[in-house]
């Protein structure tokens, strides 16, 4: 069986991955539960999720199936999840042709390298190639190189050319002549074999496949098997494998450059029973390849093509074998579970048996005894009168032994030993119905199977083997006390039969509880091992477009979506939204806004499904809480908008609304958990074709779509913007050439007007206009350049509007006054008058306020950017949700109320069941469900609320035929077994629950306190 992929498996693996995972994001790595050579690494980005599995060194690929993992992540892992999670996959390679992939992280940041040769290893690479983390330590052996953290990894080639290959005659002729002086240079065995002229093919084409060169040589009529020297020098047969390489040549490439179907090869199985009904173990998979491969016996294989690439048919080969060998496990598990309840069984049975069989035995004895009464009286006398004469017990069984040589008659029936210590003797009395039946033997089992005295056991086996070899072996052994009469020792016999009599009928009485404990101790075991046992693998549902958002379906049949985050909300409102559908919420804090899908064009929505959609909006918000009645409200899709008032758009999840609110009235808040069946394509078709009869009939023609008057106006707008800013960015230079001359100009005329003032206030004056020239021209990446001119011009407006008339004139006056006095004499006389320091204050003053003025001007100018970057990146997601690219799998392209065809409230016999899909939703829209419970307002948890409800759906009456709609089936029941709670947490809007079950059973109650909890459980808190 292949259990590793091969040079050319892991290069078309690769070309697949890098048009499938490249530039996803590492969601999460796993330790696989039972394989401490497996890891799940989840990648995802937004709406697509793929899973990969890496069994170290043997095999990566993706997977549609379902693994259980470990729910404590070993320390290999912790260390990749602590460099890797969330990382961008940004490179994957191949390193040449040999079996290493290299995952590259964040543009080199990261490096995690899979080797798939030898034992294999997976290393985590820092930018500068040093092994952080890595599955084995290897030493350094040989060629081999030390592999250890803090270690440079070497073999690591990113740049990797393609080599064209030419073959030649005179080229392979050479492979030939080399390896015959090899082989005659070696001295070993081993290296002294010669190949064959497959192996020698392959080993110098090593990037070729084996499999593929030695189909390609058996089709062209060689024998892959023969020896490559008989092909030296031979031209012919030379050009025949020159033709072989070549068309092996462009095979390879055709495979590693094109889309494949991978073909499954499965080998009859050797084992197989044809007598047996199971077809299925007639062939098991053996292989799996690119191409089909030659198989030298036909009828024992058998080829299956998987379409979807190489993946999908790794994927298959290697979960199905996984799931076979999970599923026999687990049956295992069951079969011994099985064994032991039937010993169980068989244990009572016996006993049972045992009891009945003392009791004839015992009957028997009692009425032999009373039949030769005075044989008996007879052989007491005897043996007593012995005793009497106060005989030695040695010497008296040595006189019986003599009498019995004589044939005495009373001698010959006693059977030696005696035990006279508890006073007792042991006789061979004749069975009455031999006697009466003399052509049927006795059973001897019987006459040697038990005792009265449980004390006696040894000596029963020792006289049971002397019965079996003596020709008397047809007598009933039974043992007399001395000191009773023959009557007296027959009713100690039926005493005897009389207790097992009692003790057969309590063992009896009891044996069904007894049986019943077991059954349950049993079972407990059983479901402990299967706790521990992996499940057999589950093929992952692709889950429908609405599943990423809260939803549910109306007693009507309307879809109604909820967001779970405000960007959901924008995206419901972009994708899947249409002026001919509904808004549902509330004002209370926390509620949900719903949109109602309204797939009748210009119709009016049900007031029942008005108020399901309350409900469902109400159930996230304080009203849940407070376990209060609230009313929401409704609009219609033409009064919604994503633009406020003044055109501009809204923040994720803000809508402004152009009517006013249509209130609803209050609701009491109840839900639901329930399961729709998903069925398969031919059964929905079927209810698909009712369903359009029935439209027919109504004349109500569904019409789905997405269209929005005020989004397209929105699009249209922001088109125009777009061209707009390509102009914008050619006449941005010459802005700024403008408005930097513009600040030069109005600093030189402020520098003239400060050099007439005296040479104290000209060089504060100086300094501020220094301090504000630097405050005003700030970089182009925080500043936009016409808000700079107009903040340059009031700021020199505001300084000339602060000058006092006639100021100038006495500054003119005071300069002329002081010119003959310095610096350091008029810093004197300010000293002395008083004044310095009210100067200098002064002079700190202003500075103050031009560094404020400074912050100030520099934050409005990062808020004006910060708005217009919000603006441009709101656009931009507008465009990403519009972009149609994005919506091939969505209510765009695909009708959703064929979708809902698919999903059946109570499937007939004859629909096929496929898995079984969960759903949070209001009271009133579960009722035609199967599976379902009610869930109020409370202070439990989620988890165990969905845990309680698994348990009562799975164990609630069953129908194994599968013919009652009511009543559960075996195939529901076993996929909703299979559900995780895990799985089923997303799906509810509420964190806080209590769980109501039918017949007043409640979530808190409990099953031993039936009595207590059946008072109360009629009676609501």
């Amino acid at each position: 069986m292949k259990q590793r992929i091969t040079s050319l498996d892991l290069q078309i693996l690769t070309a697949e991955l890098q048009s499938t995972i490249l530039n996803y994001r590492l969601q999460n790595i796993y330790n696989v539960a039972d394989s401490p050579r497996q890891y799940l690494l989840k990648f995802s980005i937004p709406d697509s999720k793929k899973v990969l599995v890496l069994d170290c060194g043997n095999r990566i690929h993706l997977t549609d199936y379902e693994r259980s993992t470990m729910q404590a992540p070993s320390n290999f892992v912790t260390k990749l999840r602590k460099h890797l999670k969330t990382r961008r996959l940004s490179k994957i390679w191949q390193v040449g042709n040999d079996r290493v992939l290299i995952l590259e992280f964040s543009d080199g940041l990261y490096y995690l390298v899979l080797e798939f040769f030898s034992a294999g290893n997976i290393l985590l690479l820092d930018e500068s190639k040093k092994i952080l983390s890595l599955h084995r330590t290897v030493n350094e052996k040989g060629e081999v190189e030390r592999y250890a953290v803090n270690e440079t990894y070497k073999l690591f080639d990113e740049e990797h050319s393609e080599i064209d290959h030419n073959y030649s005659v005179s080229l392979i002729n050479n492979w030939i002549k080399v390896h015959k002086e090899f082989v005659e240079r070696s001295e070993s065995e081993k290296k002294s074999k010669v190949y064959s002229i497959h192996k020698l093919l392959f080993v110098n084409t090593s990037h070729l496949s084996s499999e593929l060169i030695k189909r390609n040589i058996i089709q062209d009529g060689l024998d892959a098997s023969s020896s490559c020297l008989n092909y030296e020098d031979n031209d012919t047969q030379l050009e025949e494998l020159v033709t072989i390489l070549q068309t092996t040549e462009n095979q390879y490439k055709e495979l590693i450059n094109g889309q494949i179907k991978g073909v499954i090869v499965l080998r009859k199985n050797a084992f197989y029973d044809p007598t047996s009904n199971d077809d299925s173990l007639e062939f098991v998979y053996d292989e799996f390849h690119p191409y089909k491969p030659y198989k030298p016996n036909p009828d024992d294989y058998r080829f299956t093509e998987i379409e979807g690439g190489y993946n999908k048919t790794v994927d298959e080969f290697f979960s199905t074998i996984e799931s076979t060998k999970n599923a026999l496990r687990i049956e295992q598990q069951k079969q011994n579970a099985v064994k032991r309840l039937e010993g169980a069984k068989s244990e009572r049975d016996k006993q049972i048996q045992s009891l009945v069989d003392q009791q004839n035995v015992n009957f028997k004895k009692g009425e032999t005894i009373i039949y030769f009464a005075d044989l008996t009286g007879s052989c007491i006398k005897y043996v007593q009168k012995l005793i009497d004469q106060q005989m030695d017990w040695t010497n008296i069984e040595s006189f019986i032994t003599l009498d019995q040589r004589r044939k005495n008659k009373f001698a010959s029936i006693i059977k030696l030993p005696l035990n006279l210590k508890e006073n007792k003797i042991n006789l061979l009395l004749p069975d009455i119905e031999a006697e009466n039946n003399s052509s049927n033997d006795s059973d001897s089992s019987s006459d040697s199977d038990s005792d009265s005295d449980s004390d006696d056991n040894s000596d029963n086996e020792s006289s049971r083997k002397s019965n079996k070899k003596s020709p008397d072996s047809t007598k009933i052994s039974v043992w007399i006390d001395l000191s009773l009469s023959p009557y007296a020792n027959a009713r100690l016999y039926f005493d005897t039969k009389k207790s097992a009599e009692s003790k057969q009928q309590k063992v009896e009485k009891n044996t069904g509880l007894a049986l019943k404990n077991a059954e349950r101790k049993i079972m407990q075991d059983l479901a402990k091992n299967l706790k521990s046992e992996t499940e057999v693998l589950r093929q992952i549902r692709p889950k429908f477009w609405f599943e990423k958002f809260y939803w549910f379906v109306t007693s009507e049949g309307y879809l109604c979506l909820a967001g779970r985050d405000g960007s959901q909300n924008d995206m419901i409102y972009y994708r899947h939204f249409s002026d001919n559908d509904f808004l549902v919420s509330s004002d209370v804090a926390g509620a949900l806004k719903v949109f109602i899908r309204n797939p009748i064009k210009g119709g009016t929505l049900p007031p029942r499904t008005l108020m399901q959609a309350s409900s469902f909006a109400l159930s996230a918000s304080a009203a849940w809480d407070s376990k209060s009645s609230m009313s929401g409200w409704f609009l219609q899709g033409p009064d919604i908008s994503k633009r406020d008032f003044d055109g501009s758009l809204l923040a994720p999840g803000e809508f402004y609304y152009k009517k006013n609110k249509e209130f609803l009235p209050p609701i009491q808040l109840v839900l639901g958990f329930g399961f729709y069946i998903l069925t398969d394509e031919n059964t929905a078709t079927k209810y698909k074709q009712k369903r359009e009869e029935r439209e027919k009939e109504h004349g109500l023609p569904i019409v789905v779509d997405n269209k929005k008057k005020d989004v397209e106006e929105l699009l249209s707008r922001i088109k125009v913007s777009a061209n707009v800013d390509d102009v914008d960015q050619e006449t941005e230079e010459k802005t700024e050439e403008k408005t930097e001359e513009k600040v030069k100009e109005r600093a030189e005329e402020n520098a003239e007007e400060n050099a007439e003032e005296n040479e104290d206030e000209s060089s504060v004056d100086v300094s501020e206009g220094d301090s504000s020239r630097s405050a005003s021209v700030e970089p182009e990446s925080l500043i936009d350049t016409d808000n700079l001119a107009e903040s340059v011009n009031d700021l020199f407006v505001s300084k000339k509007v602060a000058k006092v008339r006639g100021k100038k004139a006495k500054l003119k006056k005071m300069a002329k006054k002081y010119a003959d006095q310095d610096e350091e004499e008029r810093r004197l006389r300010m000293a002395a008058l008083g004044t310095l320091k009210q100067t200098e204050e002064l002079d700190k003053q202003k500075l103050l306020q031009l560094e404020k003025q400074k912050e100030l001007e520099k934050n409005r100018y990062k808020e004006s950017l910060s708005v217009q970057r919000k603006k441009k990146q709101e656009e931009k997601e507008l465009l990403r949700y519009m972009n149609e690219d994005d919506n091939e799998d969505e209510s765009s392209v695909t009708n959703y109320v064929e979708i809902l065809d698919y999903l059946l409230e109570k499937p007939n016999p004859t629909d096929a069941i496929i898995d079984v899909v969960p759903v949070f939703a209001p009271w009133t829209t579960l009722q035609k469900l199967k599976y379902k419970v009610k869930i109020q307002p409370g202070s439990g948890k989620k988890g165990k609320c969905i845990n309680d409800s698994i348990n009562y759906l799975t164990t609630r009456k069953l129908d194994e035929s599968a013919t009652d709609l009511d009543l559960d089936w075996p195939a529901e029941r076993e996929l909703i077994k299979a559900k995780k709670p895990n799985d089923l947490v997303g799906t509810f809007t509420v964190s806080k629950v209590k769980l109501v079950l039918p017949n007043g059973g409640q979530e808190s109650s409990k099953k031993g306190n039936s009595k207590g909890s059946s008072k109360k459980s009629g009676k609501k808190k």
